[in-house]
């Protein structure tokens, strides 16, 4: 069968690196292994990087039943900028062009990756005059995320300005042949957002999962050796770590209280944190007068994995907004896949995994940042490894790789 994905703001088979696979490779990889024909279809911006890969359009064939579509934008320097919102309307308007030149682009099925909106839009219009089946994938409550950074006098108009989005969005759910997203929670939040709440057979959940990989010895000792280069010896030292983007996703004033605050009883205990993102200068600035800290950029999925597996707990400090609340990051999944808990400060379905598990911690983001878990973490090695087997209880019985991306295929055969 031949099966389109359209996935924009994930790495691609094409990017030079060592990045973790996504949705869009995994579930490419899986399509292909069931013996399908697969095209995907993304943006030329690569939005991990924020930099072009060839700046035009572009149809490369990386492998047998694996061809990559990409579509031009103009593209962007930070997450939230105008210049963002006009990469996408350029990035719409261009898979508007491909879909209506180009007659030989006949999948059968469509796996639409949401957001942006735009483009799921014109994908959305196309399949209904060619009569084509599709699934959309949420990942975001946009548009109601742009809401967020406004005051609650200003949210009525800026949800004025903001309707020809909500009006699409709506448009999309009410369309898609089926629909699927990471939890439970955010399928209510589909169904109360478009109106529709007597199709419960048009949705399933599919987390965020990444397929496990374990290190070879070869590439364990290269990262032993990369982390000994940033003076971090993996086996001894006691460590925290975040890994993710430096965006205003994160509240990385948690850390810093945090790490301020336990360096006078543990000042050889570290906090190391790794990626990219437009908040990088100014947290170099803001971490720099912390020795026990560590800001580094990105690093690879082998050097990641090493320092999660060893740290006491990683980091997910989200901001408390309606998008996270009902969310399981990636990163959540990560670190539990590692048996390796987590200290969050997110409301909702993060802590509520944690009250069930005891797979990890949350702390409360308030003005004096409570360290008693954190302490309790360093000094009592038997509630460290309570959690670790928790984590990795937790990882084996919700995120299952095989059986997610079993159903997402079995559900693209079965859509009509």
């Amino acid at each position: 069968m031949r099966i389109c994905i359209l996935q924009t703001g994930e790495p691609l088979h094409i990017d030079k690196g060592n990045y973790r696979p996504m949705r869009c490779m995994l579930l490419a990889d899986k399509l292909i292994e069931k013996g399908h024909e697969v095209i995907v279809i993304s943006s030329d911006f690569f939005h991990q990087r924020k930099i072009h890969r060839y700046n035009k359009f572009k149809l490369i064939k990386v492998k047998k039943n694996l061809k990559i579509q990409l579509i031009p934008s103009s593209g962007y320097k930070k997450h939230i900028s105008l210049s963002r919102i006009v990469d996408h309307v350029i990035l719409a308007f261009n898979l508007f062009l491909f879909l209506k030149n180009n007659k030989e682009f006949k999948p059968e099925k469509i796996f639409i990756g949401y957001p942006p909106i735009l483009t799921s839009l014109v994908i959305t219009i196309w399949c209904l005059r060619k009569k084509m089946p599709f699934i959309i994938d949420v990942k975001d409550k946009w548009p109601e995320h742009f809401l967020e950074p406004f005051p609650p006098i200003a949210k009525p108009l800026a949800k004025l300005l903001l309707k020809p989005y909500f009006i699409s969005s709506k448009y999309i759910f009410k369309k898609a042949t089926k629909i699927t997203s990471i939890t439970d929670d955010y399928i209510e939040w589909i169904k109360s957002f478009s109106n529709d709440k007597n199709n419960p057979q048009r949705y399933f959940v599919s987390p965020l999962i990444r397929k496990p990989f374990e290190l070879s010895e070869r590439k364990f000792k290269e990262s032993i050796d990369f982390w000994k280069q940033k003076e971090l010896n993996i086996f001894k030292d006691k460590y925290f770590c975040f890994i993710g983007s430096y965006t205003t996703s994160f509240d990385f004033e948690f850390i810093y209280k945090s790490a301020n605050k336990l360096i006078k009883s543990y000042p050889n205990v570290k906090f190391i944190l790794c990626g990219s993102g437009d908040q990088h200068d100014n947290l170099t600035k803001e971490f720099f007068n912390l020795s026990n800290c560590q800001l580094l950029g990105e690093i690879n999925k082998y050097n990641a994995k090493t320092l999660i597996s060893h740290s006491v707990a990683t980091l997910a400090p989200y901001i408390n907004n309606k998008n996270f609340n009902n969310h399981i990051p990636n990163k959540i999944i990560e670190s539990l896949e590692n048996n390796t808990p987590f200290i969050t400060t997110l409301n909702g379905k993060l802590k509520s995994i944690i009250e069930e598990y005891d797979n990890g911690i949350f702390i409360p983001n308030k003005n004096v940042i409570d360290i008693s878990k954190f302490e309790e973490l360093l000094n009592n090695r038997d509630y460290a490894n309570y959690l670790r087997k928790n984590a990795k209880y937790s990882y084996e019985k919700l995120f299952n790789f095989e059986k997610t991306f079993n159903k997402i295929e079995s559900e693209l055969i079965k859509i009509k």
